[in-house]
């Protein structure tokens, strides 16, 4: 329960890595910070700028959620602002599954912003529409329309599920070069998904624009190309990655996705970029804190503000200077705890071996060491990435699987000769 206090204080939910850069941004601004624990990222809650911790019933139990929520506010009144971390938080406040009582301000854009980008093919006919650089795409429903709109599209190819957090066998998309790379993968519809999305797969880097807007103009804008994964086909989130100066076509396109949508918030932009031919392509827009938020917070756009400042301002405010802040282009960061954990996955999946490890591990300390930005590390604030870093470790029935396993196999090897 959070204490009684005079001090404003601004409620997050979605115990998400975000949510540590955002408590060290508002805190020193006078905010006393209010962490909803529901989310995966334990260690936040032990950042010193955490005032209070709400362990509060599940989202998905929507009506306790609710009611949790209402009398929550109700007891806490310096609460001033809510501010939704993740994706399904910022969601369930756009379907009104549930809402703030008034006096309360929802630091997130719009509802109909939110819904406009949280339909994935929608935001690719809308960036089709002005004129924004894309690739052939389609929505499938079964395996037979799967595999004619492959063909139509044409490969390579990705097939995403459609919603951000969802994933297609562990991975946010899959890259097949042929049709017989699909019937191999996918050799019958995945259980759990009722539509995903095909697009034919662009060569190049992926880039991110981060950017804060008010009434559709953009007032803040910082990119970054992402240098590397965890997963090694490119797919899934940044380990590693730097900012350079704004790319004319993706700040035109951000431009042009914000003015028709009268956007008002923070936000984050994903393009791909071809390196040799400079051709670009619009792969989708989150309504939301990205999950790399530290790196526009360190280039120098002050994000977290910003998004609570616009939504405390309400909307027809349109007070922002037709200037737009720029992020600062020396900026190269790193997300290590999520470098490990992709490291333990692929041991557990096999997809590595154990001589590889240290070569990997070797590789995953020079990019720490040799960026200037962590996602979640801080000498002043060194609990949050200490916890973080301390569930990446193996536990020992992990350590006993694999070596009883290279063990088992040895034995397997040796018996015909034994």
């Amino acid at each position: 329960m959070a204490k009684s206090s005079s001090q404003p204080a601004i409620l997050l939910l979605g115990n998400y890595r975000p949510a540590v850069v955002i408590a060290r941004a508002l805190a020193p601004l006078g905010y006393r910070i209010v962490l909803g624990l529901q989310g995966e990222e334990h260690g936040v809650r032990f950042s010193r700028f955490v005032s209070e911790t709400w362990d509060h019933p599940e989202l998905s139990r929507t009506v306790a959620f609710q009611s949790e929520l209402k009398g929550y506010l109700h007891r806490n009144p310096q609460i001033t602002s809510v501010l939704p971390v993740t994706e399904e938080f910022v969601n369930a406040f756009a379907r009104q599954d549930i809402s703030l009582p008034e006096g309360v301000v929802l630091a997130s854009p719009s509802n109909d912003v939110v819904t406009t980008f949280s339909d994935k093919v929608g935001a690719l006919e809308l960036a089709k529409r002005l004129s924004v650089s894309t690739l052939p795409f389609a929505i499938v429903e079964d395996y037979a329309d799967l595999i004619s709109q492959a063909a139509a599209i044409g490969y390579p190819l990705t097939i995403r599920p459609l919603g951000t957090t969802a994933r297609l066998f562990g991975r946010k998309a899959l890259i097949l070069a042929n049709s017989r790379e699909l019937r191999t993968e996918l050799k019958a519809w995945p259980q759990g998904h009722a539509r995903l999305l095909l697009q034919r797969f662009a060569e190049g880097t992926r880039h991110n624009v981060y950017f804060a807007a008010e009434c559709g103009r953009l007032i803040g804008v910082s990119e970054s190309k992402i240098n590397r994964t965890n997963n090694v086909d490119g797919t899934g989130l940044a380990v590693d990655g730097q900012t350079l100066a704004p790319t004319s076509e993706l700040l035109e396109g951000t431009r042009r996705l914000v003015a028709a949508t009268r956007y008002t918030g923070i936000g984050l932009a994903q393009f791909i970029v071809d390196p040799q031919s400079g051709d670009t392509c619009f792969l989708e827009l989150n309504p939301r804190v990205s999950g790399s938020h530290a790196v526009p917070e360190r280039a120098g756009l002050p994000l977290s503000r910003w998004a609570v400042e616009l939504a405390e301002a309400g909307p027809g405010s349109d007070q922002a200077s037709t200037d737009c802040t720029f992020g600062r282009c020396d900026i190269r960061y790193v997300w290590t705890s999520g470098d490990l954990l992709a490291l333990k996955t692929s041991l557990m999946d096999r997809n590595i071996s154990l001589s590889q490890v240290p070569g990997l591990l070797f590789k995953i300390a020079r990019s720490a060491l040799s960026a200037n930005t962590h996602m979640i590390w801080r000498w002043d604030d060194p609990l949050p990435a200490l916890a973080t870093l301390l569930g990446c470790l193996p536990r020992f029935g992990f350590v006993r699987r694999m070596f009883g396993r290279r063990g088992a196999e040895a034995v397997q090897v040796q018996r015909p000769n034994g």
